[in-house]
């Protein structure tokens, strides 16, 4: 084999030809480097086992420095010396790396690869399983060997949950046998071990979401509102003036709002069904926005005069204001939602409940249904909606959220913060 003195200059200066070219170390036998026609270099050894001669690929240059393949070299020449053949070595290491990625020997590692593997790049809503996990799995299930978890202890432990939280046992149902089911898939226990399989659902059927919030009640959870946290206070009422999902108001970003247009362009990669969505903001949501923004400007001055560090955030909720969470949404309005109607008691409902109710009233009003299935960015499901109407009601959603918001400001008439016309805004 024809030998060079390999360095890094000579090594930097090999240029590929129309062909897979091969040099040779002068200092090192049998150690040489691959240059193929696009470029790409790799370090190589060649050896003989049992009489049969073998190639072994060592890395990339540059990504592999000279210095550490040739010591690589020499190591895969030892295990020649004594008999063994390094490229079985490297598919055993290649092997027993993949069975260590998969032994989940607890239910908290396992739940953690499902979120960082599955959860995360696949389903929007990973959040809520993540917190299903942190909040209610891990604590009875955390350190146990997943392959020891029982039917009977899964069974006892989510109907101890549905005696007084029948949605959430339902709900932490089927995370936990999601995520069985994926361990199964990617091999890491087998059918015989998944502890969820064959267990009803612990909370029953549950009934169709009927809640929806009186005049009265309206009135009584905005009042409240004003003890809450500003970001908290903001998004509990954009839920109610736009109809918008939870999730979408608290992840709201400050590039999708047009404060002189009066708009809200949220995009597909944001919403539930993947379908953007413009929703045109009455004076009282635009007023909301409004006071979002002054809220944050004011910390900032407070912090710039403290001599503090002053992060920007792209959200308009950020989940920490101006700290070093600023890159994450707000997440923090389960608990608030639920302080506030027991402190006024009144009957549970939710932030969706907010939605609900705007959407009920919106039909109170004779807005048409197809008007409010897309101010709510419902899917439509016939074919000539779906398919051939591409029309966006902008118009008429407008005049729907604006009757909404005038009717809603003479509900709370005593805000007047909300009450403002589009041209001051």
């Amino acid at each position: 084999m024809p030998t060079e003195n390999l360095t890094d200059k000579k090594l930097r200066s090999l240029k590929p030809g129309p062909e897979r070219l091969e040099y040779w170390d002068e200092s090192l036998p049998a150690f040489g480097v691959r240059v193929t026609p696009t470029g790409e270099k790799t370090f190589c050894i060649m050896f003989r086992v049992g009489g049969k001669q073998r190639r072994h690929t060592l890395g990339v240059y540059p990504k592999l420095s000279l210095a550490d393949a040739r010591e690589m070299a020499k190591d895969a020449f030892e295990l020649v010396r004594r008999g063994r053949d390094p490229v079985q070595e490297k598919k055993a290491e290649a092997a027993k790396a993949v069975r260590e990625r998969f032994e989940a020997k607890t239910f908290s590692q396992l739940s953690g690869q499902f979120l960082d593997e599955y959860a995360k790049p696949n389903k929007r809503s990973w959040a809520e399983d993540e917190r299903i996990i942190d909040k209610i799995l891990c604590p009875e299930f955390a350190n146990l060997n997943v392959k020891g978890i029982t039917r009977s202890h899964v069974r006892t432990f989510l109907r101890a949950l549905a005696m007084n939280a029948p949605v959430a046992a339902n709900r932490t149902h089927a995370c936990l046998r999601k995520i069985f089911n994926w361990a199964i898939k990617e091999e890491i226990v087998d059918l015989a071990a998944n502890a969820a399989s064959g267990i009803s659902r612990p909370g029953g059927k549950e009934k169709p979401k009927e809640r929806v919030l009186t005049d009265h009640e309206l009135k009584a959870f905005w009042d409240a509102l004003e003890k809450e946290d500003t970001a908290v206070k903001h998004v509990l009422q954009l839920i109610l003036l736009t109809g918008q999902r939870p999730g979408e108001v608290m992840g709201a970003m400050s590039a999708e709002i047009d404060l002189r247009e009066g708009l809200w362009e949220i995009p597909g990669s944001r919403t539930k069904n993947g379908l953007a969505n413009v929703v045109p903001l009455s004076p009282q949501a635009l007023r909301v926005f409004e006071r979002q923004r002054e809220a944050l400007e004011a910390q900032r001055r407070k912090r710039q005069e403290r001599g503090d560090a002053v992060p920007k955030s792209p959200y308009v909720f950020p989940n920490r204001l101006l700290s070093k969470h600023s890159e994450a949404p707000i997440v923090h309005i389960r608990k608030a939602v639920g302080r506030i109607h027991r402190n006024l008691k009144l009957d549970p409902f939710s932030a969706h409940d907010l939605r609900r109710t705007c959407a009920t009233r919106l039909g109170q009003m004779l807005v048409p249904d197809h008007v409010i299935a897309r101010i709510l960015n419902h899917k439509q499901t016939d074919v000539t909606s779906a398919v051939y109407n591409k029309y966006q009601y902008l118009k008429e959603k407008r005049e729907a959220l604006d009757l909404w918001g005038a009717r809603f400001a003479r509900i709370v008439s005593g805000l007047k913060s909300v009450e403002v016309s589009r041209t001051e805004a």
